[in-house]
């Protein structure tokens, strides 16, 4: 049976876009003074001006907060005093547009031919029908320029010791950053495998850094 060029073309050409398609890739940039593995601390997680209220900004501090407890990071309740406070901030830009260089699959040539037929005779007289079928080779045949919108999205944290907010100098103890792009204009979408990929080996070797592929919620 001759196979769907087309349908697998296209399907092929689409992976080609979107990278890998269901993830987010991104790269995590760290530098922190925590030690390899840092000890359990209590936080108090603080909104930055602007987040107060935000919806947007609560969604995403419920996925920090639970990161955050994989490595028994406590949120301090009450009048209790933490060891260190937290802070967070994100964004998406309005995308830039891209060019991108796609196979064209097509008929290459043909790899074998088989051949059917009967031969009737009739004294010294004989006649023969038959039919050829050819085999052909697919691949591909050039290439062809699309053009699609890629959108570059961040995410930056930073944890403070807490026994310096106020003072003159804030001792930043530690400095994370994601960086991603794609196809979506939805931060939403993203940001779930974003926060993730920040905490994976958290906090990470610092003054590294490293490529981290998420699969999209």
């Amino acid at each position: 049976m001759k196979p769907n060029v087309t349908v697998f073309a296209l399907a092929l050409s689409v992976l080609l876009l979107s990278g890998c398609a269901g993830f987010v890739r991104s790269d995590v940039a760290v530098f922190h003074q925590l030690g390899e593995t840092p000890a359990p601390k209590t936080y108090l997680l603080v909104p930055l001006r602007g987040q107060e209220s935000s919806l947007e900004y609560k969604t995403y501090a419920e996925l920090v907060r639970k990161e955050l407890g994989k490595y028994q990071y406590r949120e301090v309740s009450g009048d209790e005093i933490p060891n260190v406070v937290i802070a967070f901030s994100y964004g998406i830009d309005s995308g830039r547009e891209k060019l991108d260089s796609i196979p064209v699959f097509g008929q290459t040539g043909v790899s074998s031919s088989t051949t059917y037929g009967t031969l009737s005779t009739y004294g010294n007289y004989g006649t023969y029908s038959g039919t050829t079928t050819y085999t052909p080779n697919y691949g591909i045949v050039g290439s062809s320029t699309v053009s699609r919108t890629e959108y570059g999205r961040g995410l930056w944290l930073y944890i403070i010791d807490a026994s310096s907010v106020g003072t003159e100098t804030l001792n930043v103890l530690y400095e994370g950053s994601v960086r991603s792009s794609g196809s979506s204009s939805q931060l939403s979408r993203v940001m779930p495998a974003m926060i993730e990929a920040l905490f994976k080996s958290f906090p990470g070797k610092s003054g590294e850094t490293r490529r981290v592929l998420v699969p999209m919620q």
